[in-house]
């Protein structure tokens, strides 16, 4: 696994798990086009070297899944996005239960990943604005885009896998393709640097272990989604036209521009 993950990984100096979706054969034989659709965590690491690397990158597009404050505190600098659209949107991020969590001195890794399993059953649903904006984008073509959050693992790891299983891979490669987060970000670091004296110092005295399983990518948690969505939709597609409005034409779209073979 270490190796797939670091075949996928872009070569940009400070990025967070940076890396293309592209390569995975869907299941009637046709492959998922390399190039088009990037995923990733903040900006807030880059170096200089790797602003100029992201700058180079072309982005068409970026789908920022973060909440107004994660925004503010590590934004895209103008010049390593140049000429790309930018997608986000107004809100607060609703993990207010995970961040009690954190702060309780007494909690155990397997509270946080009971509340880890419950989050991903809701991710689809607060974040159905930003997976409909990048099917959409994506169906656009034209170059690379970009879907990111601050880990780049949970909200982009849902919204990554809706839009995978919409272009027909199968659920065990969507599976996979979740699960390299964690052969490329440790999840014993943090995901930024902490000011021990700043909103997020709390942070410094967290549990390593609960702090693990908040990190993880694990299976199990993009398998709720799996089931959440089937049990409510009877499938990805379901979900997808239901509760996305993603109309079967804008769906065929979406599948011959992403798509070769």
């Amino acid at each position: 696994m270490k190796d797939k993950a670091e075949a996928r990984r872009l070569p940009v100096e400070g990025a967070r798990n940076l890396r293309d979706i592209g390569g995975y054969r869907t299941v009637d034989g046709r492959t998922v086009r390399r190039g088009l659709v990037l995923r990733g965590g903040h900006p807030g690491d880059l170096t200089e070297a790797g602003r100029a690397g992201f700058a180079a990158l072309g982005l068409r597009a970026i789908v920022d899944l973060r909440s107004n404050g994660e925004r503010a505190s590590h934004p895209f600098p103008e010049e390593i996005r140049p000429g790309a659209h930018y997608w986000s949107r107004d809100y607060e991020i609703s993990g207010g239960d995970l961040v009690a969590l954190l702060r309780d001195t007494a909690a155990a890794a397997e509270q946080m990943r009971q509340r880890m399993i419950q989050t991903y059953t809701r991710l689809p649903y607060e974040q159905a604005p930003g997976i409909a904006a990048a099917l959409r984008l994506a169906a656009d073509g034209g170059g690379p885009m970009l879907v990111n959050c601050t880990a780049g693992k949970d909200r982009t790891g849902v919204t990554c896998a809706v839009l995978l299983a919409a272009l027909g891979v199968p659920q065990e490669h969507v599976i996979e393709d979740y699960a390299l987060t964690e052969w490329l970000e440790d999840p014993d670091a943090g995901l930024f640097w902490v000011d021990p004296e700043g909103p997020h110092a709390y942070l410094l005295s967290v549990d390593p272990a609960v702090w693990r399983m908040l990190n993880r990518s694990d299976p199990d948690y993009i398998r709720t989604t799996y089931a959440t969505l089937e049990s409510a939709h009877g499938s990805i597609e379901g979900f997808i036209s239901g509760e996305l409005g993603i109309s079967p034409d804008e769906l065929e779209r979406l599948r011959e521009v992403m798509l070769e073979g």
